[in-house]
């Protein structure tokens, strides 16, 4: 229970021992059907006796999970929301550097400066999975993707997306050296409609106020905007994300998405 509550509350102490926590029913049945690296399961004991808690917890045993029978008040206190859900798993972080992410050529990726709210980043994380990004570079000044705020919004993109925080000039270069073409989003771009959006990519997105660093956007080879009505200072990140991965997903046909989702 401490660790669990010390890993919460210390993004240095989660990375440092490359666990994470995550919350919920759904992440649970996300978690194993990838078969993410579950550690420990703290459990509502009432949550045997919910036919949907039950399947979990008897996949959660076929696997040798340890499990601690926990009250939702001492979940809630580890995790805020946790009590509800009555379930709380420990699981090992996937660590990929930056040259086994680069070490095949990828189509996409997204890269997140400064996005400061966990809320934001875990969806962003869920809109470049969507989009099919291959990866997402959290870089400096973002929150960690780890915290188990942004794994609950991503709801189960960390189990499925590699994830991993870089400086920005390295994420860029390690980029570059893998063929992509670095895309900023920048309020002074051009309208993304009339970009070049072919080739593999790595979309840049900057924080909920201050947008992306001069010198990263300097460093862009492409810098693009979405139009808004008069009036509109700018969308939220993980929105303007999602409409600009959209966008890309579009211009190359939806391959290997479902078009009709």
């Amino acid at each position: 229970m401490r660790e669990a509550a010390r890993l919460e509350r210390d993004r240095d102490a989660r990375a440092a021992a490359g666990l994470f926590l995550a919350w919920g029913l759904h992440l649970a049945e996300e978690a194993l059907e990838t078969r993410a690296a579950i550690v420990r399961a703290f459990v509502d004991p009432a949550l045997a006796s919910r036919p949907h808690g039950a399947a979990i917890l008897a996949r959660l045993a076929a696997l040798g999970v340890e499990r601690l029978e926990v009250r939702p008040a001492l979940l809630d206190g580890i995790a805020a929301g946790a009590g509800d859900q009555g379930l709380l798993l420990l699981i090992r972080r996937p660590t990929p550097g930056l040259d086994a992410l680069f070490a095949v050529r990828l189509a996409l990726a997204v890269g997140a400066h400064g996005v400061q709210d966990p809320g934001n980043v875990g969806t962003l994380a869920r809109s470049a999975r969507a989009f099919g990004s291959a990866a997402l570079l959290a870089f400096e000044e973002t929150a960690d993707p780890f915290g188990s705020r942004a794994v609950r919004a991503g709801m189960g993109a960390h189990f499925r997306l590699p994830i991993a925080t870089v400086g920005w000039k390295a994420g860029l270069d390690a980029a570059r050296a893998g063929g992509m073409r670095i895309v900023a989003a920048d309020l002074a771009g051009q309208p993304i409609a009339e970009a070049d959006l072919g080739g593999p990519l790595l979309l840049v997105v900057g924080g909920e106020g201050s947008g992306l660093p001069a010198a990263l956007r300097e460093r862009a080879d492409l810098r693009v905007r979405i139009p808004m009505a008069s009036g509109s200072e700018s969308l939220n990140v993980q929105t303007a994300a999602a409409v600009l991965l959209y966008e890309i997903a579009r211009r190359r046909g939806f391959a290997g998405l479902d078009a009709r989702a």
